[in-house]
Order: structure tokens, then C-alpha cells, then sequence
């Protein structure tokens, strides 16, 4: 696989988390085979590769089919709570006054972090093996919770499309509301395919104070997915 095609795969797995939230966002790495994710500003880094994270930041931010208008906090949050009632989900990221600061979890053997991009971790063999995980930090936002399949499906399709030039149809195989270290959050298991080659993700999206996602990617030369699994069993919000 070459590093052209290798760029484009990057740019699929910030598309995802462009769909969802279409807010600019950076996050810090820790060390010691341990992905530590906080909340920071500024710009990303100034070259070829950083730059897919700005990939299509003008997609609706209503991903959630859901438009609140101008309300105080106390109001929002009421109409919030109602909503999610009423559609049977987890009203806990509503009620919770925890703040955290960071999300971390465990790196697979023979992954190492890029050397272009923040957040991302790539294979030793990279790019010839293109598998790769990505995180992000990003404000919290308690309408997510109101995510669905559909409207995940159709945001990450239009986006994927953009970038691609032509359709492209996304395949969700599990679409679960789970429970990340206490927090309601999603775990997004799709495929897509290209001309070329066939993508698969496992993204795991933790609604609390701020929002965090952890995006596993891989080619259909590898299957990394029974480590990507048990890295995603050791996430934590803290």
C-alpha cells in the first residue's frame, strides 16, 4: 500500500468524527504504551498529513436531527432530559456533574505514534500495513446522546463521498449504546468499500463532559480486529 493511498485512509477515519461533531478540536498523546486524550486548542501542525484533520468542517452540525434553539442551560437541559425520555435513552449524561479530564486506553503491540499527526497511531510496517487508530477530544455536547443509526449513516456516507468524489455507501454491522467506565457512549462497527480496497472501523464515541472518541481502522489485508477489541476494553474516563 502506498503512502498516497495510505493519506486517504487517514483522511476516512477523521471524516467519521467530522460527521458526528463539527467542532475543531486537538488532543494531547501520552507515552508508555498508554493514549492519553485532553482537551486542548490551537492549530494542528503545519503539514501534509495533519491537514486531512481539517477535512469538510462545514457539514451540519445537526447530525442528531435535532435543533435547539437559543435557551438558558437550566431550560436546554430540561427539553434534553424530555427528549431523551421520550425516545427510551440514557438521560445520565443530562443528570452528571462529574468532570473529567482525559480518556485513556491501551495501545496494541506494534503500534507506534505517527510521527505527522497528533492523536494517530500507526503500525511499525506502516504504510504498508495502513491500520491505524485515531482519538479526539472535543467539548461536550449533550444532544449526541440523541444519535441514531440513520442519522450516523447518512452524515458519514456525505462526508465519505466528499472526500472521495464519488458515492460511497457505508455498511453499519453494530450500532450499540453501551457503557464506557460508567458513561453512555457508542460503539459504531462499519465497513465501506472503495475502487481500491475495503475499510473497516470500530469506533467507540463517550458522551460525558466532553466528548471522546476512539476510532480503530483497518484494511481488508489485515484483521486487527480481536486486538482493536481488547484495546477498546480498556478505555477510561478519568
Amino acid at each position: 500500500m502506498n503512502k498516497k493511498y495510505s493519506l486517504k485512509l487517514y483522511k476516512h477515519t477523521t471524516a467519521f468524527l467530522i460527521a458526528v461533531w463539527m467542532m475543531p478540536a486537538l488532543a494531547g498523546c501520552g507515552g508508555d504504551g498508554t493514549a492519553s486524550a485532553n482537551a486542548q486548542t490551537g492549530e494542528s501542525p503545519e503539514s501534509v498529513t495533519a491537514a486531512a484533520v481539517r477535512v469538510d468542517t462545514t457539514v451540519s452540525q445537526n447530525s442528531t436531527d435535532v435543533s435547539l434553539p437559543e435557551m438558558d442551560p437550566e431550560t436546554r437541559q430540561q427539553l434534553m432530559t424530555e427528549l431523551l425520555d421520550e425516545n427510551e435513552m440514557d438521560s445520565s449524561v443530562v443528570e452528571s456533574e462529574k468532570v473529567t479530564k482525559r480518556c485513556t486506553f491501551d495501545i496494541p503491540e506494534g503500534f507506534e505514534e505517527s510521527q505527522d499527526v497528533d492523536n494517530l497511531y500507526v503500525t511499525a510496517r506502516y504504510p504498508l500495513d495502513a491500520s491505524m487508530i485515531y482519538y479526539e477530544v472535543m467539548d461536550g455536547d449533550i444532544s449526541l446522546q440523541l444519535m441514531t443509526e440513520e442519522h450516523f449513516t447518512k452524515e458519514a456516507e456525505e462526508s465519505l463521498s466528499r472526500l472521495y468524489g464519488e458515492e460511497i455507501t457505508l455498511n453499519i454491522e453494530s450500532f450499540e449504546s453501551v457503557k464506557v467506565d460508567g458513561y453512555p457512549a457508542f460503539r459504531i462497527l462499519c465497513r465501506y468499500e472503495t475502487p481500491d480496497i475495503e475499510i473497516t472501523q470500530l469506533e467507540y464515541i463517550i458522551n460525558a463532559d466532553k466528548t471522546y472518541a476512539v476510532t480503530y481502522s483497518q484494511t481488508s489485508d489485515f484483521d486487527r480486529m480481536e486486538e482493536y477489541e481488547a484495546s477498546a476494553a480498556t478505555i477510561r474516563v478519568k
